[in-house]
């Protein structure tokens, strides 16, 4: 768990390799941004989905990293 600001640093250091998301649809007028701007792209798959009775929606991913090659 944490901010933004403390995921902005551990993505910049390539060190996130699952989120785990909790989305409550609340509207907020403009809303709040779940990560600040700025991030750098990183790619991840969706491992599964659940939806619960009050609404939540639960979403987790993987990151997905190019294969590197086989040293010789």
């Amino acid at each position: 768990m944490g901010g933004g600001e403390l995921a902005r640093a551990f993505l910049d250091a390539d060190l996130i390799d699952r989120l785990h998301l909790g989305i409550v649809p609340v509207l907020l007028g403009e809303g709040i941004p779940l990560f600040p701007s700025g991030f750098p792209r990183r790619d991840f798959t969706l491992l599964e989905n659940k939806s619960y009775s009050r609404g939540l929606i639960s979403l987790k991913y993987e990151r997905s990293r190019p294969k590197r090659k086989a040293e010789s």
